[in-house]
């Protein structure tokens, strides 16, 4: 689990002087890869026992783990000098990363759940939502669509706790968004959020945070920075298929003479 996705999911659990603590790192990521414990409490102006805790906290067994992490992360974010390779060089790192995630807890959700509501905001997340409800359809899972706050407000109204609620928002932060989350989770209702990779309040928010790591490309004939969003595509893509594999052992457990069938089937085509 990447730094940031550490902090929005333990983001409950700091205090005042602990946000000091991450505020620093956050400003200072390559520097503080090389700080001792001591160093980093000099200059964060807190005790060893502290910069300790403030790990622990994170989820880490100490202080060390806390600095390879930062250590691996400022070595991975040295990407190539063009736009092409960087783009090239997050997908692939995208690939790896959600091939090897593990979301069990979330394709339990998705399988159990009575009714399966999809909110975004943005013309990318839109279209990310729409082929996500595309892909799940085709398993015999319905994607309610929530677009705007009158919809929003319409499935609140029918929300219960055997529902799943996911969000899509680039940075996390749409105040649309946000003000729905907050709602569904006062509601108890288990929320999924998809969000790029850095502290967002949809993610601190969420029961179960997904993520895309993206990069901004910026140059002078553009009139604003263009960032690459197939990241997103490519996580809907493979949590679908990671549905399906989840669904295949699911029915082998439940009936191994029937799935040995299966397999032994296509393997004669």
């Amino acid at each position: 689990m990447k730094l940031d996705e550490r902090f929005n999911t333990y983001r409950h659990q700091l205090g005042e002087t602990d946000m000091l603590i991450w505020n620093y790192i956050q400003k200072h990521r390559a520097t503080c890869s090389s700080l001792s414990i001591e160093q980093l409490g000099a200059k964060c102006n807190v005790s060893r026992t502290t910069i300790l805790r403030f790990a622990k906290k994170l989820g880490y067994h100490g202080y060390r783990d806390l600095r390879v992490c930062l250590e691996m992360e400022s070595e991975q974010e040295q990407l190539p000098p063009d736009p092409i390779s960087q783009t090239c060089t997050i997908y692939k790192q995208a690939i790896d990363e959600i091939s090897t995630a593990d979301y069990t807890q979330l394709l339990r959700l998705i399988d159990e759940s009575e009714n399966l509501y999809i909110c975004s905001s943005g013309m990318v997340q839109d279209a990310v939502a729409n082929e996500m409800r595309r892909m799940f359809l085709s398993a015999d899972k319905w994607f309610y669509p929530i677009n705007g706050p009158s919809e929003g407000s319409v499935m609140l109204e029918n929300l219960t706790r055997r529902d799943l609620v996911v969000m899509l928002s680039l940075s996390g932060e749409s105040r649309t968004i946000v003000e729905l989350a907050h709602a569904v989770k006062v509601r108890n209702v288990p929320l999924v959020s998809i969000t790029q990779l850095r502290d967002n309040t949809l993610a601190q928010i969420s029961d179960i945070q997904l993520y895309i790591t993206t990069i901004s490309i910026q140059q002078q004939k553009l009139q604003r920075p263009y960032l690459p969003t197939t990241s997103f595509f490519i996580l809907i893509e493979l949590l679908y298929l990671k549905y399906l594999e989840y669904l295949r052992k699911k029915e082998k457990e439940h009936d191994p003479s029937r799935a040995d069938r299966t397999e032994l089937s296509q393997a004669e085509r």
